[in-house]
């Protein structure tokens, strides 16, 4: 209608005003927020029944609330993280890509023990990262041609998509962790071999 009436042309300032006079209102914002929050927290939820499935051990639909036993923590690393590859990514894209890998791990961490501080995770995730960062990056480049196929089918796909590629980060946190030797322990039958150990004993675990 703005553009009908020549508003844009005539008077610029009207497209302001007109923007003043429908924008959102703050329980709208509000509102969004916290759908946000909630989307974070079941993602959290999700990740600890793909890491428990993994692990083969019991898991079920109530894991999607896991989330939010820590949600102040998985928020807050949420949005530090979010600060921090912002940051990286006013010196150039390149080193907020990279900002972005080297905090990959810093959920499946908080996941794995949710007794570390955000601040912890974050600094233990850049350390898992180290030298790892271009692997992630080839392994999330096998995705693209499914992602472009999910795409073509309004997202269909992704019911199915989604899911494996979650299932294929906590694989890849689950041999990063084996590679740095971190909640990992020696195989007790013999053959030499690291299983993952994350049971309530971790006497015999390597430690953080």
């Amino acid at each position: 209608q703005l553009m009908r009436a020549g508003y844009v042309l005539e008077d610029p300032d009207a497209v302001v005003r007109w923007y003043l006079a429908v924008r959102p209102g703050v329980l709208a914002y509000i509102i969004d927020l916290l759908l946000n929050f909630m989307t974070w927290l079941l993602y959290a939820g999700f990740v600890v029944f793909v890491l428990r499935m993994i692990r083969q051990q019991r898991n079920s639909l109530w894991n999607l609330m896991d989330g939010f036993q820590n949600f102040l923590k998985i928020i807050g690393l949420n949005i530090l993280t979010g600060i921090f590859v912002a940051l990286w990514s006013l010196l150039f894209v390149i080193p907020g890509i990279i900002a972005a890998y080297r905090y990959r791990q810093a959920l499946y961490l908080l996941l794995d023990h949710p007794e570390m501080g955000v601040l912890e995770c974050i600094r233990e995730s850049k350390r898992l990262m180290r030298g790892h960062k271009a692997e992630l990056f080839i392994l999330d480049l096998s995705f693209i041609g499914w992602r472009i196929l999910s795409g073509l089918t309004l997202n269909i796909l992704a019911i199915w998509l989604n899911p494996y590629i979650v299932q294929t980060d906590v694989g890849f946190f689950q041999q990063i962790k084996a590679a740095k030797g971190i909640g990992w322990s020696p195989d007790r039958g013999g053959s030499g071999e690291f299983r993952p150990y994350d049971g309530p004993d971790h006497t015999d675990n390597t430690g953080w």
